[in-house]
């Protein structure tokens, strides 16, 4: 008799590193989990609720387990809530979020009752598959890593690396419905002919005097009414201390702390955008508006390599967005200004060039975001994967 294996179960985990872009994202994955098949059990054991908090706004950060948004929410730390719960109901999927491992309790219910139940011959044992769900990147080799097995101490449970990317050949990006539903409305609506130009400010902590500086020129050279909307955060402080030092020269405005969904749809209905992280990195690429993305560091500047591979892969759509032959000289100009932008040595005559083309950068932002969209949802191939599972 095979070992019964419930398909509907699926346990998330979730260790905040970067604030909002570890749970930003599996807040999304849930949402669009959700909207494929209402019947599922998700269980989301969160390291930090409190962060969560911030972005969905139901949650209760003081509890060590809820009830929210048809989900359990677990508190990671909360040991001994976590081990009543799965003890009485035992995970069969679990999804580590960019790999975060496992907390203590889960690994000792894990691998001890494994181990028990492989002495007692318990031959209809559950199995249990986990799922490393890793970082994002645009490197060629998420292509081959994507559902790469991996091994672990007992046979009944099982691994293997899910990819997200932005090719057919990994899982995709997360299209939640509300998102795409703001991209849709974002794109389909007709073209500003007014001269406001909004920029929206998400970053780590930087000097912002080169980026003040172009936004400046840009306003004073295009006629645009250039206004900045500066995300609550790390970018806040530096941004209105270098805004100020250069006397105010545009309008700046500090957003609060905003569910996702609204952020989602500002990012969709803006000119430019800086963003860091991510979830935001996902949604910035499918937004179609031109950005510039600040890589979370890494040791032995690594996360300059994921910034070059993913700006091989818009090089060809920056090119194409203008038809003269100057498509090749701002692709160069977006590829030397985003790497110094990371290293922080950004030059503002670069971005002032991007700015001032970034009606035409447009168009090859938003061909970028409709081949990222035909690559499917990744959601959707989680659950396709999961459900051909037979053990």
């Amino acid at each position: 008799m095979k070992p019964y294996f419930d398909k509907k179960n699926i346990t998330i985990l979730c260790k905040v590193v970067d604030n909002f872009g570890d749970i930003g994202f599996v807040y999304r994955l849930s949402r669009a989990l959700t909207e494929i098949d209402e019947t599922l059990t998700l269980r989301l054991v969160v390291s930090d609720l409190h962060s969560f908090s911030a972005i969905a706004p139901e949650v209760d950060a003081s509890k060590d387990k809820q009830f929210c948004y048809g989900w359990q929410i677990f508190d990671w730390n909360a040991a001994g809530t976590c081990t009543k719960a799965f003890s009485e109901n035992p995970p069969a999927i679990i999804l580590e979020c960019f790999q975060c491992g496992r907390p203590d309790w889960l690994e000792t219910l894990l691998f001890d009752g494994a181990e028990k139940e492989d002495c007692q011959h318990e031959t209809d044992a559950g199995i249990v598959q986990i799922m490393n769900i890793d970082y994002l990147t645009a490197e060629e080799y998420a292509d081959d890593f994507h559902l790469l097995k991996s091994g672990t101490r007992n046979a009944r449970i099982k691994k293997i690396n899910f990819m997200p990317g932005f090719t057919p050949k990994t899982g995709g990006l997360v299209l939640d419905r509300d998102f795409m539903k703001s991209r849709k409305e974002a794109l389909h609506s007709a073209r500003r002919t007014g001269n406001d130009f909004s920029v929206v400010i998400f970053s780590y902590e930087r000097d912002f005097s080169p980026v003040v500086k172009a936004l400046s020129d840009f306003q004073k050279q295009s006629g645009k009414n250039v206004r900045a909307l500066v995300a609550a955060g790390k970018s806040a402080a530096p941004f209105f201390y270098a805004w100020e030092q250069a006397g105010k020269p545009f309008e700046a405005e500090a957003l609060p702390f905003m569910p996702q969904q609204e952020w989602d749809a500002l990012l969709c209905r803006t000119d430019f955008n800086f963003v860091r992280g991510e979830d935001s990195l996902s949604r910035a690429c499918l937004s179609g508006v031109p950005f510039v993305w600040q890589a979370y560091i890494q040791d032995e500047d690594y996360h300059l390599v994921k910034l070059s591979a993913l700006n091989e892969r818009l090089k060809p759509y920056i090119a194409k967005s203008l038809a003269d032959a100057r498509g090749a000289e701002i692709s160069a100009i977006y590829d030397t200004y985003t790497h110094n932008y990371n290293v922080g040595k950004d030059c503002a005559d670069d971005l002032l060039a991007l700015l001032l083309h970034a009606e035409q950068l447009k168009d090859g932002f938003e061909r970028f975001a409709e081949t990222l969209e035909a690559n499917g949802n990744l959601a959707a191939h989680l659950l396709d994967w999961i459900r051909q599972l037979d053990f």
